[in-house]
């Protein structure tokens, strides 16, 4: 199942189990002689799903970081706005991040040390992509790349060249 089935049957589970509690709630009620308006229920299990699906929006980067090994290090966050989401444009939402585990760096015996990029995306595949750094000569190779020396601040490979050649 993807991942936006996953959370929409996360979303649906809510719904249900506010809906019991909160029916449950409004007989209780009846019972002890108030009228509770007609409109909570409906109201009551919207607000629960809404605030579900918030909630599993801003929580995601954390359990997807838990998930990665313990001495990953995260390297970029995308954070965005989006439309159908309009609490974003207040405080976007990481919806991207890429992550190297040092244990993973690897070393030729010519010197070219190989790692693995990790790209988690939101509601997409994660990736790991293969790099290999030349530290002594200042130069990046990505999968299937040709050599070029790193931007100004690659945290690859300052992570897996210790900041310099």
């Amino acid at each position: 199942m993807t991942g936006i089935g996953v959370e929409l049957l996360g979303v649906i589970a809510v719904g249900v189990g506010a809906a019991a509690l909160l029916y449950a709630g409004m007989h209780l009620l009846r019972k002890l002689g108030l009228a509770p308006a007609r409109w909570l229920l409906p109201a009551g299990i919207g607000l629960a799903m809404v605030s579900y699906a918030v909630w599993n929006d801003y929580a995601w980067y954390d359990r997807a970081v838990a998930r990665l090994p313990a001495d990953a290090q995260i390297l970029l966050v995308g954070r965005d706005s989006q439309p159908w989401a309009p609490w974003t444009y207040l405080a976007p939402v990481v919806i991207r991040f890429v992550a190297l585990d040092p244990a993973g760096i690897s070393e030729t015996a010519e010197g070219i040390r190989r790692a693995g990029i990790t790209l988690v995306e939101r509601r997409g595949p994660t990736l790991v992509v293969p790099q290999e750094f030349d530290c002594a000569k200042g130069l990046v190779r990505p999968a299937r790349g040709a050599w070029s020396p790193p931007g100004p601040s690659d945290p690859a490979y300052s992570v897996v060249c210790g900041g310099g050649g």
